[in-house]
C-alpha cells in the first residue's frame, strides 16, 4: 500500500532513516518536533511520544517485512520493543493485526484469536469490535 506524500509521511521515512544510519539524535530531533504539534501537557507528551515511536518503528518494520528484508524488519521490531512501553506495543500489534484482517477479510486462527483475547481485556469500542466480527478466522 502506498501511503500519501503528506509531511507526516515523510517524517516517518525521515525517522527510518536516521534510525537506519544510527543517527538517534536526528530521529530524536524528529518526534520532538511532531511531538510539539500534537502535545499539550507533558503527561500528554510522554504517552504520544510512545505512541508515535511505536507508530513509526512499526511502519518501518512493516515495510522492511514487506520488502522481504527480514534482517532489517527483524531490527525494527527489537526497536519497537525495546523502544516502546510493553502495553503500546501490544496495542499497535493488535492494530496492525485488526488493519491486516479488514484488508484480506480473514486473519489465521492464532491471530484471530490473539486479537479476540486482547480487545476482551483492552478498552476499546464497540465499533472495534464489530470490525473484528466482520473478520474470518481461517483454522
Amino acid at each position: 500500500m502506498q501511503l500519501p506524500d503528506i509531511f507526516e509521511t515523510r517524517q516517518v521515512k525521515a525517522f527510518r532513516d536516521a534510525l537506519m544510519a544510527g543517527d538517534l539524535e536526528q530521529a530524536k530531533k524528529i518526534e520532538d518536533h511532531l511531538l510539539a504539534e500534537a502535545a499539550t501537557s507533558p503527561e500528554d507528551r510522554e504517552v504520544l511520544a510512545d505512541q508515535l515511536r511505536a507508530a513509526m518503528l512499526f511502519r518501518a518494520y512493516t515495510d522492511a517485512s514487506g520488502a522481504g528484508d527480514e534482517a532489517t524488519a527483524l531490527v525494527f521490531r527489537g526497536l519497537l520493543e525495546t523502544m516502546c512501553s510493553p502495553k503500546t506495543v501490544e496495542t499497535t500489534l493488535m492494530s496492525g493485526l485488526l488493519y491486516a484482517g479488514l484488508q484480506q477479510g480473514s486473519l489465521p486462527a492464532e491471530h484471530h484469536d490473539r486479537l479476540t483475547e486482547w480487545m476482551g481485556r483492552a478498552d476499546v469500542g464497540d465499533a472495534m469490535r464489530e470490525h473484528l466480527q466482520g473478520i474470518t478466522r481461517v483454522p
